[in-house]
């Protein structure tokens, strides 16, 4: 084990954007597992809109959540090498779903229009020029 002078300081570590952008997945973990956990609780027969704002969704809406946010917490923090293709999927995968939201309410037995739309633009989008960023990056950086 090597030993740093007492004037240098230690070498940092540091994670690029698309990391940072997998991990933030963990909110979709957290979402998820709440709002099932409420559709349980109240049943799913329950009104999304009697919910607080930011957890009225679909419980199908919510279980995708749950998967997108587990995948993304765990590649994030303990497989960060997989992130950029993760954040891509991820990136892709809402992107549609707003797409869809823009047309009808109702897609694949899930509430996407409204709020619900907006806040799948507001996340698919940053988060595929994060991807797109480091994409092009890497490629570059050779």
């Amino acid at each position: 084990m090597a030993h740093q002078p007492a004037g240098e300081a230690a070498p940092a570590t540091t994670w690029p954007l698309v990391v940072w952008a997998a991990r933030l997945c963990v909110y979709f973990l957290a979402q998820g597992a709440l709002v099932l956990l409420a559709y349980t609780y109240y049943g799913f027969d329950s009104d999304p809109e009697s919910f607080a704002l930011g957890f009225r969704i679909d419980p199908l809406l919510a279980a995708l959540n749950l998967l997108w946010g587990a995948a993304g917490t765990y590649i994030g923090f303990f497989r960060p090498r997989y992130a950029l293709p993760f954040v891509l999927a991820c990136a892709a995968f809402y992107l549609a779903l707003a797409g869809l939201g823009l047309f009808t309410p109702y897609h694949l037995g899930m509430r996407l229009g409204g709020r619900v739309a907006l806040f799948h633009w507001l996340i698919a989008l940053p988060a595929l020029a994060i991807a797109l960023y480091a994409l092009w990056r890497k490629r570059h950086w050779r």
